[in-house]
C-alpha cells in the first residue's frame, strides 16, 4: 500500500518531494509533513571599488525546504550614492531608481540556490562605506514571509601611480 501510495504521488505531484518510510512500521509512521521554503537571501559585499567605479552586488537565495519554492521576487535596493548598470544576471531584472527586481518564475527546487549579480555605478562624488543596501526575497504567494539580508559597497581611495 505505501509503494502504491508513493508511486500515485510521484505520478500525481511531480513538483512535491515525498519520503515515505519503509518496513513494517511504516504504516503507523503518522501525517507526511511537505514543505515549501523557507527561502533565505544573503548578499555578499562587493570588493571595495574607487569614486566612479563599478562595484558588483551578489546575492544567493537558498530554498531550505522540503519541496519547489512558488514563484519568488528578490529586490535589490542599493545603496544611496549608486546607480544600477546594466547587465543584469538573470537578465529579465527590471530597474526602478535605485531598486533592481528580478522574478523567478519558476520557483526554486528544494535545498537549492539562485543567484544574481547587480553591477552598481558608484558616484562620482562618493566616498567612505556606501552601508543602507538590502536584498529581500519572497514567494509571491506568500509575501508576507520574506527574508531581507543587508550589504554594504565601501569606496576603496584612489591609488595614484608614476
Amino acid at each position: 500500500m505505501v509503494r502504491k501510495l508513493a508511486a500515485s504521488a510521484a505520478v500525481c505531484c511531480a513538483w512535491a518531494m515525498v519520503v515515505l518510510p519503509a518496513g513494517p512500521s511504516a504504516a503507523a509512521a503518522g501525517p507526511l509533513a511537505v514543505t515549501a521554503g523557507p527561502l533565505g537571501v544573503t548578499a555578499q559585499d562587493p570588493e571595495p571599488e574607487p569614486a566612479g567605479g563599478l562595484a558588483t552586488v551578489r546575492t544567493l537565495v537558498a530554498n531550505t525546504g522540503s519541496a519547489r519554492s512558488g514563484a519568488f521576487t528578490l529586490v535589490v535596493t542599493l545603496p544611496q550614492g549608486t546607480t544600477p548598470e546594466e547587465p543584469f544576471f538573470p537578465e529579465r531584472c527590471t530597474v526602478s531608481g535605485q531598486t533592481v527586481t528580478c522574478h523567478y518564475p519558476k520557483g526554486l527546487p528544494a535545498r537549492n540556490t539562485a543567484t544574481a549579480l547587480v553591477p552598481a555605478r558608484i558616484a562620482a562624488d562618493a566616498t567612505g562605506v556606501l552601508d543602507d543596501g538590502t536584498v529581500t526575497v519572497s514567494e509571491d504567494a506568500h509575501p508576507e514571509a520574506a527574508d531581507t539580508g543587508t550589504f554594504a559597497i565601501a569606496v576603496a581611495d584612489a591609488v595614484l601611480t608614476d
